[in-house]
C-alpha cells in the first residue's frame, strides 16, 4: 500500500529535521497552508512538489507517486551539472540513452579538436 502524499511530505520534513516554518520559508507558502497539506486537508499542488524537489533535493518519484525510491536525489553542486541532471531525470529511458550517446559524441569531437 502506498503512503499518502501528505504523509510523504511530512516524512521529508522529518528527515530534513526542519520545522514547518523553515520549510514554508523555502517553498514560499504560509505555515497554516502547509500544515493543512501535511494533515491531508488541502491537496498538494504541483508548485509545492516542484519547490520541495528543487529546494531540498527530494526525489520527484518518491514524493509525487510514492514509488519505492530514495527520498532524496544526489544532485551535483555545480550549477550547469545540476541543470543537466534536472533535464535528464525528466526524460524517459529512451531519451536518456540518446542524451548519453550525444554527450559521448560531443566529448569525442572535443578531444579530436584538441588534438589538432
Amino acid at each position: 500500500m502506498t503512503i499518502p502524499i501528505n504523509e510523504r511530505l511530512k516524512a521529508v520534513r522529518a528527515a530534513l529535521k526542519l520545522s514547518q516554518r523553515a520549510v514554508c520559508k523555502e517553498i514560499y507558502t504560509t505555515q497554516s497552508v502547509y500544515a493543512r497539506m501535511e494533515k491531508g486537508l488541502l491537496p498538494i499542488n504541483d508548485r509545492t512538489i516542484e519547490l520541495m524537489c528543487y529546494r531540498f533535493n527530494v526525489n520527484r518519484a518518491y514524493l509525487r507517486e510514492g514509488l519505492d525510491e530514495p527520498m532524496f536525489c544526489e544532485i551535483p553542486e555545480d550549477v550547469k551539472l545540476a541543470q543537466l541532471y534536472k533535464i535528464f531525470v525528466e526524460l524517459n529511458g529512451l531519451f536518456q540513452d540518446y542524451l548519453i550517446i550525444q554527450a559521448k559524441e560531443l566529448l569525442r569531437l572535443q578531444n579530436d579538436q584538441q588534438k589538432q
